[in-house]
């Protein structure tokens, strides 16, 4: 008995291995969560400064649309730090929803998979990325300014309605974004990077 658990043991081991050799390993890329918390942290701020400026104080699915058509456009512009061009959703429960959009249409087809979530943790007060492996990192935001506001108002309303409460994410353990390292495959730079 145990002779043959070492044989099929063996030839699984050469399958895996013979398999990635010949299909290559199909993984998919992992997403630079310092660069998906950097540039929703852009977006978030420099969306509700254009809501505040233009005297918005509810959020409607047009500028919903308009705010996901932005996130989009920071999430893919230079320098990249994601292979295939990144869609967003924004979900019934306001988590923001990144996958590889390999067509560039803007819709998820089965075919296109997740590659980030990220989530506002208000009484925390900080937000959380989350990559397709389960590595989860955070980034804090300073006084309660960044909670004032359409979008984020709007943002927390669809949270509660969905049943995520103000302390959902308490028990969440992150890698903060001071001490995030990105994978070795990705790339660096971005709006809050300088680069």
């Amino acid at each position: 008995m145990l002779q043959k658990l070492k044989t099929y043991g063996i030839i699984a081991i050469v399958g895996v291995v013979g398999y990635t050799v010949f299909f290559g390993d199909s993984g998919e890329q992992t997403a630079d969560l310092g660069q998906v918390l950097d540039r929703t942290e852009f977006v978030l701020t420099k969306y509700q400064g254009h809501l505040g400026e233009q005297g918005i104080t509810e959020v409607s699915n047009k500028e919903m649309g308009e705010f996901t058509e932005f996130y989009t456009s920071v999430l893919n512009s230079e320098p990249r730090f994601y292979d295939t061009t990144l869609g967003l959703q924004v979900q019934q429960d306001a988590t923001f929803l990144g996958f590889a959009d390999a067509n560039a249409n803007g819709v998820q087809d089965s075919s296109e998979g997740k590659v980030f979530t990220v989530e506002i943790d208000e009484e925390n007060r900080r937000l959380i990325a989350t990559d397709v492996a389960g590595n989860s990192s955070g980034l804090r935001f300073s006084g309660t300014g960044f909670l004032a506001g359409a979008l984020i108002g709007s943002l927390i309303g669809r949270q509660r309605a969905a049943g995520v409460t103000k302390s959902s994410f308490s028990n969440r353990s992150v890698t903060p974004r001071s001490n995030y390292r990105a994978p070795s495959s990705s790339r660096s730079g971005g709006p809050r990077a300088g680069k």
